[in-house]
């Protein structure tokens, strides 16, 4: 005769949307336990049969991930049931875009989020059997799963970047090898700020930590041939003898660094400027030692920063309100979408240096497919593109300008030299049209530049390439730099005093100017804009 059944508790007696009705109520991890009660407890938590769930037990773990992991307004289930397995400790990082995954059920999927979160909050965990819990943490310091999976995605663009070769070349695997490996970082495991917002420091984090340095891996050894200082994540500008490039800083928990009183965490740094990081706020400020030095909001919300420089200083002016919960991740979207997009090229950072790959870097200037922001027009066979950035440290937007004599692999504009009536053209002058606008009027005021060559340059186009000459030799001898392959480019300045325009033309001599084959002709520079940018590098 079978044994008879063990009564049932008065709970376990409730219909079933009553106690999960009741159970919703309860801390997820108090779940846990009450799962180990009885068979009709555990049904509950995770539904009959083969324990997949059903709609009563998968409507608690929706709960659960709403209320404990930031899921709120996930009214995709699909979006609910993504998860990220953890790695083992050791040297391949604590979690990899390769561990995205769909989780059978919401309570994979939330079993999978509280792995991360005792890893990154082990100093919260209660006991050491199992079910573990966790204490309570402020609701600010939390994982939010949203922030994870929004990392996971970002940094998939970047590793897929770095590995098309197509589009970054050597530096791509040079960048993605200098990356440190993920960890479970928290910020302020002291406790000593009161509200604090990492979630989105935790994420980016979680995945890689940070860039070697290659100025301190061979600080004390000579340093090798192929030695590249300019290889920062986030790349770089030259304008005369300023070179910067931006570098993604290893966090240094430890430190006890203070903008403003504020605790911050230094995120990336490059020459005269520096992002940090509140930790009490999460915001992310570019800081500047520079002429222009002062904080400035690195990520704006939705709408937009009205920037002006007003006595030799930048003042800002918030359209809307900031939203600093997730700047930082923001920050790192905002350039993993620019370069999944093409916005960037890379090449020498210091401009015409044949044949030298030791100086390559992304290069900041906007590209022809950041079609807002780069220009491009073709005269009698010669292109010119053009494009700028604006230089908080300095105070100045920095323009860049590119030109070539296109050869017929070259596509769209190329015309023969039968009937652009030449087989090289040599660069004379400039006409530079620059645009400001003014705070009280619809107006630009233009300001006409004219003068010989460029910063000292006359470069010789001819198909392919170019030959470099400087001021004063033009007639002679090549510079030191002589011969180059594609465009010949370079950058110079304006004074950011207001947004406005920059447009022109460059005058060439058919032939050489030492040996001229026809007339001055002017190759058109079409508009580009001088803007202040949303986001700060």
């Amino acid at each position: 005769m079978a044994a008879p059944a063990p009564p049932r508790s008065p709970f376990e007696a409730l219909p079933r949307h009553t106690a999960t009705s009741i159970l919703s109520y309860v801390a997820s991890d108090d779940w846990l336990d009450f799962r180990l009660a009885s068979r009709s407890s555990f049904e509950i938590v995770h539904g009959g049969a083969a324990a997949g769930g059903d709609e009563g037990s998968e409507s608690l773990w929706r709960l659960a991930l709403v209320r404990d992991y930031g899921f709120g307004g996930a009214d995709d289930d699909e979006f609910l049931h993504r998860a990220i397995r953890t790695r083992a400790r050791g040297g391949v990082g604590f979690l990899s875009t390769d561990d995205i995954f769909t989780a059978p059920n919401l309570f994979i999927s939330w079993k999978h989020w509280r792995r991360i979160d005792v890893c990154i909050h082990p100093r919260s965990i209660i006991g050491y059997g199992r079910p573990r819990q966790l204490k309570s943490i402020p609701r600010s310091e939390t994982i939010v799963g949203p922030h994870f999976l929004r990392a996971a995605s970002m940094w998939r663009k970047i590793e897929q970047w770095c590995d098309d070769e197509e589009r970054s070349g050597t530096l791509g695997r040079e960048i993605k090898s200098s990356l440190l490996p993920g960890k479970p970082l928290e910020p302020n495991s002291d406790g000593g700020i009161r509200i604090a917002k990492t979630s989105a420091f935790k994420a980016v984090n979680a995945f890689y930590s940070g860039q070697r340095d290659p100025r301190a891996m061979h600080a004390t050894a000579a340093q090798p041939r192929d030695f590249n200082p300019f290889s920062g994540l986030f790349g770089g500008f030259q304008a005369y003898n300023v070179i910067s490039s931006m570098r993604w800083t290893e966090p240094d928990l430890d430190s006890n660094h203070r903008c403003g009183g504020e605790p911050i965490i230094i995120i990336a740094q490059g020459e005269m400027k520096a992002i940090v990081m509140e930790i009490g706020s999460g915001q992310l400020y570019f800081l500047s030692d520079g002429n222009m030095a002062r904080k400035l909001v690195a990520t704006p919300a939705a709408g937009e920063i009205d920037r002006r420089t007003i006595g030799g200083r930048i003042h800002e002016e918030y359209k809307d309100a900031v939203d600093s919960e997730d700047s930082i991740l923001r920050w790192f979207e905002e350039h993993a979408d620019r370069l999944h997009r093409n916005f960037y090229s890379v090449g020498n950072i210091i401009a015409n240096i044949p044949g030298n790959q030791t100086l390559h870097s992304i290069l900041r200037y906007p590209t022809l497919a950041d079609t807002a922001n780069c220009s491009r027009a073709v005269t009698r066979g010669v292109e010119v593109v053009a494009s700028a950035i604006f230089v908080p440290e300095m105070g100045m937007f920095v323009y860049s300008i590119r030109m070539r004599l296109l050869a017929p692999e070259d596509g769209d504009g190329y015309v023969p030299p039968e009937e652009r009536g030449f087989r090289g053209c040599q660069l004379l002058s400039r006409h530079w049209r620059i645009g400001k606008s003014s705070p009280n009027s619809d107006e630009h005021s233009v300001e006409e530049v004219r003068g010989e060559g460029v910063i000292g340059f006359y470069p010789l186009l001819h198909e392919g390439g170019y030959t470099n000459y400087e001021d004063g030799e033009y007639v002679q001898r090549p510079s030191q730099l002589e011969r180059g392959t594609g465009y010949f480019s370079y950058q110079s300045c304006t004074g950011a005093d207001s947004p406005g325009f920059l447009e022109g033309s460059l005058q060439f001599r058919p032939g050489s100017l030492a040996e001229p084959s026809g007339d001055v002709f002017d190759v058109r520079v079409a508009r580009f804009p001088l803007k202040f940018s949303q986001f700060l590098y």
